[in-house]
């Protein structure tokens, strides 16, 4: 028991070390700029009618944009519970969207959808959708909706069936065994999802800039504007902390949920089918979501201006001409680079302190998920300036901060619910704590460790909001911003190459890791 005891000891050390390293990387960049821009007289500014009006609109368009999602994803959710076959497979893989579908992709594919020269144009009609917060409301739907198929569903087939075998013999009809049976068990899964729709809302940053235009802010994107307008930090400074703290209590609620949409294991599917109207709502739905996505795709080898197949937009974007204003090769390697390390050290550092087995890690690692990205970027952008630190390396600790919690999420249920039987049994042979890893725990869990790692890969790879706001295109550019970049300039066609083509590098990772995972099963 000697072994035992001192492999649980080595790797709680090991595990206290590695917090406190995140914690102070967390801490100190934000140390730097609360000692020489934090002026307590500034927070009189979030009493000021400015900062009311961006708060009401965030509180009002994330409150909207969940409500619409939960409502237009009821029916898909109970599709794939009651269904199997090829529409309820994509309607769940759906899922990758919220967290991989890049956000500059996104934006571009609505802006060929919704443009004067977009599909709907080619039809005759004009939405009148871009530039509205009706473009917002239907990005966010079409974003964070496939967070509550995912919920719902999964509470949905987690329910004992000898319930519904209860209610159909007392003659209930499906609409009230839904509403007094499965309705009370499935809602703490759907309060769950709603407060994690309504948080990605809350902190919306590419699609307000881009979709909302001028006239609509949220404070993610006014800690944004005080940085890149007025290079105020202490009024960026004031607005991130009062993000922070809404966020915090929001990811409070959030941390109350055991399981996360990737992490839960469905018992099965229903043995009937669902109705006429399920079906075709659930249909449409599906059509929506991946049309989208579609269209994110091809813009590779489909000129939608001028509506022809063509490759020379994409073979464009590796021109030196083009290049020598838009970095766009350099980009992709720089993206690859920053997503590749932060991957394999996130991950690392998540195993090492879930190893530790311990409820103080849960208080500490996930109330991190409210620090926004354009707050964590000024704090960064600031150490850039007070020691010259180069932004490879403060970009990709910056991620590293942002991604740990996320890490953690993925990892949790794995390494947590690793049987410990395994371990002592090691641990009396004489195995020390790097012997149990190598030998017993790395081989059962590797599948699951290289898939979060190609999940952490796509999700930093796209990311938008950090490097957009350090305002490092010109030192150190990586391919969302420079996509960005080229939109902004009216390289319509290479952008929508662009994102095409780091949709397709982002879900094929997707993809990887989906097939990594079931390795794990």
């Amino acid at each position: 028991m000697s072994g035992k005891g001192s492999c649980i000891k080595a790797q709680n050390k090991t595990g206290t070390i590695t917090l406190l390293i995140y914690i102070v990387a967390l801490v100190v960049p934000l140390f730097f700029l609360m000692r020489d821009y934090l002026n307590i007289q500034d927070f009189s500014l979030l009493a000021s009618p400015k900062f009311l009006r961006v708060l009401r609109f965030s509180l009002y368009q994330a409150f909207l944009s969940a409500g619409l999602a939960l409502f237009c994803s009821i029916l898909p959710a109970y599709y794939v519970y009651k269904n199997k076959g090829f529409v309820s497979k994509l309607l769940e893989n759906a899922i990758f969207i919220p967290f991989f579908f890049p956000p500059i992709s996104m934006v571009i594919a609505f802006s060929l959808i919704f443009s004067n020269n977009g599909v709907f144009a080619v039809f005759g009609l004009k939405p009148d959708i871009l530039y509205t917060i009706k473009a917002i409301l239907i990005a966010h739907v079409f974003y964070n909706s496939p967070i509550f198929v995912s919920y719902i569903s999964n509470a949905l087939r987690s329910i004992n069936p000898n319930l519904r075998e209860a209610a159909e013999i007392d003659g209930a009809t499906p609409l009230k065994k839904f509403l007094r049976v499965e309705l009370p068990l499935i809602t703490p899964s759907i309060i769950k999802a709603f407060f994690l729709v309504f948080t990605y809302s809350f902190m919306s940053f590419a699609v307000v800039i881009n979709l909302g235009g001028l006239r609509f802010s949220t404070i993610e994107v006014a800690v944004a504007n005080a940085l890149r307008g007025s290079f105020d930090f202490s009024q960026a400074l004031v607005y991130a902390l009062a993000q922070f703290f809404i966020l915090f209590l929001l990811n409070y609620i959030l941390n109350l949920a055991d399981k996360h949409p990737y992490e839960t294991v469905s018992p099965g599917h229903s043995n009937d089918t669902s109705g006429f109207i399920v079906n075709a709502v659930s249909w449409i739905y599906c059509l929506f979501e991946y049309t989208v996505v579609f269209i994110g795709l091809s813009g590779i080898v489909y000129n939608f201006y001028e509506a022809k197949f063509s490759l020379d937009h994409f073979f464009n974007l590796f021109s030196g001409k083009l290049n020598n204003r838009f970095p766009v090769v350099e980009s992709i390697i720089n993206s690859s680079a920053v997503a590749g390390i932060t991957g394999i050290v996130s991950v690392m550092m998540a195993y090492i302190i879930l190893n530790m087995r311990k409820r103080i890690t849960n208080l500490i690692i996930t109330p991190v998920l409210g620090i926004s990205s354009a707050f964590l970027a000024i704090a960064l952008l600031y150490l850039n300036i007070l020691f010259n630190i180069p932004f490879f390396i403060l970009v990709t600790a910056g991620y590293i901060l942002l991604t740990l919690p996320i890490s953690y999420s993925f990892l949790y249920n794995h390494i947590s619910g690793f049987r410990r039987s395994l371990e002592e049994a090691g641990s009396v042979d004489g195995a020390n704590a790097l012997q149990l890893f190598l030998k017993i725990k790395l081989p059962i869990l590797l599948p699951v460790i290289i898939a979060v790692f190609f999940q952490i890969f796509a999700i930093i790879y796209g990311e938008f909001t950090l490097s957009y706001t350090m305002q490092i295109r010109d030192f150190f550019p990586l391919a969302s911003v420079v996509n960005f970049s080229l939109s902004a300039n009216r390289y319509y066609l290479e952008s929508q190459a662009f994102a095409s083509f780091n949709t397709i590098i982002v879900f094929a990772l997707f993809f990887i890791s989906s097939k990594v995972m079931k390795f794990t099963r």
